[in-house]
């Protein structure tokens, strides 16, 4: 039997739905005040609005906060675009060292080792930046400090734009299930109080994709229910099969969409199974083509999984409230999702849509299930609880239910009215705890270092044997050591300001990735020139901050170099990096080139460096710089990557 045209739409707690864009708009009398004009100016573009909005906050913290895992898909749109095919020739100069372990090697070709879906979906974002590498002749070196910056901001604003995007598609189809008000309150939340903005926004992660084509799937299911169309099912399969090789393993997301396409009839499955399985094809000859698998590099995690009671249930508990990784740890609203399941016979008028909300309830026990299955159940080097950061708007969708209950509730007059108040009290402050472990996570992670100190899993070692005891101290737990490791600052006009930098001591040899990140702190003096030649004066206790921008998996062995001067009479200088002694050196009245080998943490997931100078026997003056003259005169600063 065939779906009807045009289905009941949604209860929304009494009130008619708002059904379209703009359906709620108060058209003005005449001129209005500037207000109102404002406001109704907003409401019209409410989905622009809200994706600029959106879009801005999650990039004003100015910097990625990436990983191996993300460094394929930040790389592979600039190959598609320049070499036409999703795979890397070895010998390519985007291929360093540091990057080279998100890619796994047949013959003379790199394929990334993860889908690459997300690289392809992005690439659209891609073009004007490559088209500007070519007018300006930049290449794609990643010993190029312009390309590095543009692969760097790239993966940055790709991953913010399509976060953002998953936000607004969600609200829309928010608006169809529930209240305006509520359908933009959940929106929010979802935007700034889930993994959403620390982990989805940052990075081009699966996950992000995830929740993107979730929130399609989701707006096409409700926008179907108010108008039956063939073209919503293949929208519908379209998405599903995107979706599922976007990650295998949140597979069970798509359940909804082909339950909900099933429910409709033979003829509506027949146009979702028709779109999914040609969009299916091509990813399954890429992922045999490069690892032999269907789902490509996820087959040899097939091994991780263990699934004796004792094994999943101590994941379970460590994904749901580990004080590090746990979901209602991190994001205590999804609670919600629970009262709003039971909540969806009594709110949604369409009983296929209530099936399809129940599965998606279920689509959520089995994603908790396969986490719990998985040996790496706390999700490697990353903030929170990531592998639930794609089923982030399925959660919501159920729990801006529940708040839309809770909200209808308060209008109402008698005893219920105290009890909702109280609840509302409570909301707020899960919203407000929500919102600060996210700040953490965009502009705190990863100073303080609690993936690594002490570390949890030691590479080439089975996830089993990992010592997942951490996980589980409240005293030293992630969120606080991060929030008390202060926040990471990145002055992106220093970056730009950096990238040629001349006329001042920091000689331009210096590896572009420190250069771009070389900031002057306390106790340097601002900058004179001495027959041409620019030099700084320091005093004791100055102090460099320097971010190593490549990124790597451990610490990178680096050399500073300083042409100095002691001033009047020989001084010493002690170096430290990181709090961590490095060197001393005795230094004359007559320019002397000094090198001292150091160890900078790569700043893309350490946070800044900061080298300390401590100059013997110089007295301090008041602002920092020890006499009129200075203690010591640098002339010339370099710092290089050992080979």
């Amino acid at each position: 039997m065939t779906a009807p045209r045009t289905r009941e739409p949604a209860k929304t707690g009494g009130r008619p739905p708002d059904s379209g864009a703009g359906s709620f708009i108060r058209k003005p009398s005449g001129r209005g005040s500037l207000v109102e004009r404002v406001r109704t100016t907003i409401l019209a573009h409410r989905y622009l609005f809200l994706f600029f909005f959106v879009f801005v906050m999650y990039n004003i913290n100015f910097r990625t906060i990436n990983s191996a895992d993300t460094l394929g898909a930040s790389l592979l749109p600039f190959v598609i675009l320049d070499s036409h095919v999703p795979w890397v020739n070895a010998e390519s100069t985007l291929i360093r060292p540091e990057n080279i372990v998100s890619f796994m090697a047949k013959g003379d070709v790199l394929y990334p080792a993860y889908p690459i879906v997300t690289p392809v979906l992005v690439t659209p974002l891609y073009i004007l930046p490559y088209i500007a590498m070519n007018l300006f002749h930049i290449p794609l070196d990643m010993t190029d400090a312009a390309c590095f910056l543009i692969v760097y901001a790239m993966e940055k604003l790709a991953a913010s734009i399509v976060t953002a995007a998953a936000v607004v598609v969600f609200y829309a189809g928010m608006r169809r299930v529930v209240r305006s008000d509520v359908a933009l309150a959940t929106a929010l939340i979802l935007a700034f109080g889930t993994g959403m903005w620390s982990i989805n926004s940052q990075a081009l992660w699966q996950h992000g994709t995830i929740a993107f084509l979730f929130a399609i799937l989701f707006f096409f299911i409700v926008r179907n229910e108010e108008n039956g169309d063939w073209r919503n099912f293949v929208a519908l399969g379209i998405c599903s099969s995107l979706l599922v090789f976007a990650r295998p393993a949140d597979l069970f997301l798509a359940l909804p969409a082909f339950v909900y396409a099933a429910q409709n009839g033979r003829k509506y499955l027949g146009w979702y199974l028709g779109s999914a399985i040609p969009v299916a094809l091509p990813f399954v000859a890429y992922n045999l083509m490069a690892a032999g698998t269907i789902f490509g590099g996820y087959g040899g995690l097939l091994t991780e999984f263990s699934f004796t009671v004792q094994a999943v249930s101590v994941h379970m508990a460590g994904v749901l409230v580990s004080p590090s990784r746990g979901l209602l740890v991190f994001t205590p609203l999804v609670l919600l999702a629970v009262p709003g399941v039971l909540m969806v016979r009594s709110r949604i008028a369409s009983p296929v849509l209530q099936r399809t909300f129940w599965c998606f309830f279920i689509a959520l026990l089995l994603e908790i299930f396969v986490y719990s299955s998985f040996n790496c159940w706390w999700g490697g080097t990353t903030y929170g609880p990531r592998f639930f950061a794609g089923s982030l708007p399925l959660i919501f969708v159920l729990s801006g239910i529940a708040l839309d209950g809770i909200a209808e509730s308060r209008e109402r007059k008698g005893s219920a009215r105290p009890r909702a108040d109280a609840v509302l009290l409570l909301l707020i402050f899960l919203v407000a705890w929500s919102v600060f472990v996210q700040i953490v996570g965009a502009f705190y992670y990863p100073n303080g270092n609690w993936n690594d100190s002490p570390p949890t899993f030691t590479a080439g070692t089975p996830f089993a044997q990992a010592d997942t005891a951490r996980l589980w101290d409240v005293r030293d737990n992630q969120i606080a050591r991060t929030f008390l490791a202060g926040p990471i600052v990145v002055n992106p006009v220093m970056l730009l300001s950096n990238l040629g930098r001349s006329g001042d001591i920091v000689d331009p040899a210096t590896d572009f990735a420190i250069r771009l990140g070389i900031a002057f702190g306390d106790g340097w003096s601002e900058p004179g020139y001495s027959n041409g030649t620019p030099f700084r004066l320091i005093g004791d206790h100055a102090t460099l901050s320097v971010q190593y921008l490549r990124y790597s998996i451990g610490e990178n062995a680096c050399t500073l170099t300083l042409v100095a001067s002691a001033v009047d009479t020989p001084k010493t200088l002690d170096v430290a990096v990181n709090g961590e002694p490095a060197g001393t050196v005795r230094l004359p009245a007559e320019s002397t080139e000094v090198t001292i080998p150091i160890r900078l943490n790569p700043s893309l997931r350490l946070g800044n460096n900061v080298i300390q100078f401590h100059v013997q026997d110089c007295p301090q003056s008041d602002s920092g710089i020890s006499t009129a003259r200075g203690c010591i005169a640098v002339r010339n600063l370099r710092i290089t990557r050992n080979a």
